[in-house]
């Protein structure tokens, strides 16, 4: 709390309302705030000046042609912090704004909307007839209910209030704050909690002037299906694997397990569903596990939602971590390389072992899986689902806080509209492959003699594959052989001597298992091998090679240390096959993007 006050000094000191005053029509203004978990306390300091600043521009008093200002707040629940003649004078006004707490939690506009239509417009409570009723609300997420925000606000239209709506950051629903005013010229939006300000004078001139002026109510906007705004479109051609771990443990009623198969079902009535667009798949847990349907078993939005109607009810404990690890182990095994992975996580209490939930979170997201972790109810732990989730960023948060079930629909469109922006940040990630077929490439190379850390580099080229996105069907698979040592190096026990019958595995090994190796390879697929030479080759490495040439379409030979040069390599590199010189394995970005650029765009 103290460090509350301290920010709020700091940005109060010195403050001057300048110019911006407004004495000609007396208003009955209700501020009716977001106090949310989303909004952080610094930011919500930023609401309350902003607050302090439209009350400053006011003729305050309790003279009937002066205005009068009351404030409700609201997450969960709604609050009443004062009524419109509470505080009559400016001075008064100002300190009872500045005192008002942060309360944290959902956001359930519709309550608050209803709080001010039942205790802000009446006699009791200060309004005047002569006065202009106002009602200003500001929000930075979805409520828990469009429709009962809608009906709450349309029933303060239809009683004379002007509303006025005001949506902060990236993550509101435009289509609810017009819902909420009736009218998009009433409706405000600005980035962050610090740009109020910039509209500070408009919002003053609307608040004194514009409402005076409006002779006639606004046509209520016709409600929309429930997913059909939009929020949707940019789900459009953005593939991903997304996968859903429901929570079915005991203390869920089976009424409230089906609310939320509902939810998924509307989740993923917003993806383009397909095998080369977005893919689903759900599985459940309670002390068990159940892995109910795979990414690739559905191909069709309809298939998949008459799955999820079929998705069988568990109960018993809440063994979080056992089912993140099954999702890692079996959940993402059919997984595609080159699409975003989302797994969307909804539980109603703290797992069983909190330190393994923790673990085996860390290790999804370690591979690259985003999650999404939604409480529902009281009982939830706020820092473990903190904690499971991916790591917020400045246009994403992964964490969702509902108090029931039904409070589901809150998150819905965002919850979507979310997993939409990070396939579509994927795709714009990874780089664009045209190629008109289907590519299997080959990497050999001996892992024994290179090592263990240059061994990691030439992983991470193969891994580099993963990073591509293709323009059509074709796409290339990778395969590997790199490990010579076939007998391990041993031999039988001899008398020590300089002639120690001892017979390692030479490159020409690797090269002949190269020849016949076969596994996944596709018939209608381009055939690349690359070569990565330590070495300097033999007359038998040559003569390997020479064969694998015939057989492939595409032959990369790779020498890696200072050593080998243009001149003193074998004649094999006079073959039609494309040579590369490393000094080292730090140069393997370059060597990945040679590649890269070779298959994606210059395949016969």
């Amino acid at each position: 709390m103290l460090t509350f006050l301290v920010l709020w000094t700091v940005v109060l000191v010195s403050k001057s309302y300048g110019d911006l005053q407004c004495v000609e029509n007396p208003v009955d203004l209700v501020f009716i705030i977001d106090s949310s978990s989303s909004i952080f306390p610094n930011e919500y300091v930023r609401q309350l000046e902003f607050l302090e600043t439209i009350a400053g521009a006011l003729d305050v008093g309790h003279l009937q042609n002066q205005s009068r200002v009351g404030v409700i707040s609201f997450s969960d629940e709604p609050r009443l912090e004062f009524t419109l003649n509470q505080y009559t004078e400016r001075s008064e006004l100002i300190a009872a704004i500045r005192r008002i707490n942060y309360l944290s939690g959902g956001t359930n506009t519709a309550a608050a909307i209803q709080l001010a239509l039942e205790t802000m417009f009446n006699e009791e409570s200060g309004a005047r007839e002569e006065a202009k009723d106002i009602i200003i609300v500001i929000t930075d997420g979805e409520s828990f209910s469009e429709s009962a925000t809608k009906a709450s606000a349309q029933n303060a239209r239809e009683l004379g209030i002007f509303v006025l709506a005001i949506g902060v950051g990236v993550n509101v629903n435009v289509r609810e704050l017009n819902l909420i005013t009736g009218n998009p010229e009433h409706v405000y939006q600005v980035l962050k909690f610090e740009d109020l300000r910039d509209i500070t004078e408009t919002l003053i001139n609307k608040t004194c002037t514009e409402t005076f002026i409006t002779t006639s109510l606004p046509a209520v906007q016709k409600d929309l299906p429930h997913n059909e705004s939009s929020t949707f479109e940019s789900c459009d051609e953005k593939p991903a694997d997304v996968l859903f771990l429901l929570d079915s443990s005991s203390s869920i009623h089976r009424n409230d397990f089906k609310k939320q198969l509902n939810f998924v079902k509307t989740i993923v009535s917003a993806f383009d569903i397909g095998p080369e667009k977005t893919t689903v798949g759900v599985s459940t847990f309670s002390d068990d596990f159940r892995l109910v349907f795979n990414l690739n078993d559905f191909t069709t939005k309809e298939d998949i939602l008459g799955a999820v109607d079929n998705v069988p009810y568990l109960r018993g404990g809440t063994d979080t971590g056992f089912a993140l690890k099954n999702i890692r182990e079996y959940g993402i095994r059919l997984a595609r390389s080159n699409v975003a992975h989302i797994l969307i996580v909804v539980t109603d209490g703290l797992s069983r072992d909190p330190s393994d939930t923790l673990l085996q979170a860390s290790l999804l997201k370690e591979i690259g899986i985003n999650i999404f972790a939604i409480g529902v109810g009281p009982f939830i732990d706020k820092k473990e689902l903190i904690s499971m989730a991916s790591s917020p960023t400045e246009d994403l948060n992964f964490v969702f806080d509902v108090s029931t079930y039904d409070a589901l629909k809150s998150v819905e469109n965002l919850l979507a509209k979310r997993t939409c922006q990070i396939a579509a940040k994927q795709m714009d990630s990874y780089a664009l492959c045209i190629m008109e077929k289907p590519v299997d490439i080959l990497f050999v190379f001996d892992s024994a003699a290179i090592g263990y850390q240059d061994t990691k580099l030439i992983l991470n080229i193969i891994q580099s594959f993963q990073k591509l996105r293709f323009e059509n069907a074709a796409d290339i698979h990778v395969g590997v052989v790199s490990y010579s040592c076939t007998s391990n190096g041993d031999f039988h026990f001899q008398p020590p001597n300089d002639n120690l019958l001892i017979s390692f595995d030479k490159f020409a090994s690797l090269l002949k298992r190269a020849k016949t190796f076969e596994n996944g390879a596709r018939s209608n697929a381009v055939r690349v091998m690359v070569l990565l030479i330590d070495r300097p080759l033999t007359n038998e490495d040559e003569l390997e090679i020479l064969e694998i040439k015939t057989m492939v379409d595409r032959l990369y030979m790779i020498y890696l240390g200072e050593n080998h040069t243009k001149e003193n390599t074998l004649t094999i590199s006079s073959l039609n096959a494309q040579s590369v010189f490393m000094k080292s394995m730090n140069e393997t970005e370059d060597l990945s993007n040679y590649l890269q650029n070779e298959l994606c765009f210059d395949i016969d």
